[in-house]
């Protein structure tokens, strides 16, 4: 298995390749598309770095909510899963008004820790301070 470049190191020199070595001769009616070419290989990269962190986040946001244990060893594909199950799991209570009354305070934390950990991918800069 070839492990050097990784997916992390690749999709950072391709963003950063772009960025220095094609944005700069580019007409000006083509740099929008680099630049969301770029945007877009920066945000891959974020996921790719960060996606076990922001789902052990929405995880523990989840928990609460739906009852189900945290289990802190599970990545990856295991973890998307659970979270993704967790979610959908919510969404169900949500549109049942299982938080219509009690526990909203509890709702509204754990959608704001999930927006945070999202945005910790997609927009880093987005994320206010705590």
């Amino acid at each position: 298995m070839r492990t050097d470049p990784n997916a992390h190191t690749l999709l950072e020199l391709a963003a950063a390749t772009l960025r220095r070595d094609v944005l700069p001769h580019l007409p000006p009616e083509g740099r929008y598309a680099a630049l969301m070419v770029s945007n877009a290989l920066a945000m891959a990269e974020r996921e790719l770095r960060g996606l076990d962190d922001s789902g052990r986040a929405m995880l523990l946001a989840l928990v609460p909510l739906c009852g189900a244990d945290a289990d802190p060893s599970l990545t990856g594909e295991e973890l998307a899963t659970r979270v993704d199950a967790l979610q959908h799991r919510l969404c169900i209570e949500i549109a049942t008004g299982a938080f219509d009354g009690d526990g909203q305070d509890l709702l509204m934390d754990a959608l704001e820790a999930i927006v945070r950990a999202r945005l910790s991918i997609a927009n880093p800069r987005a994320v206010p301070a705590s």
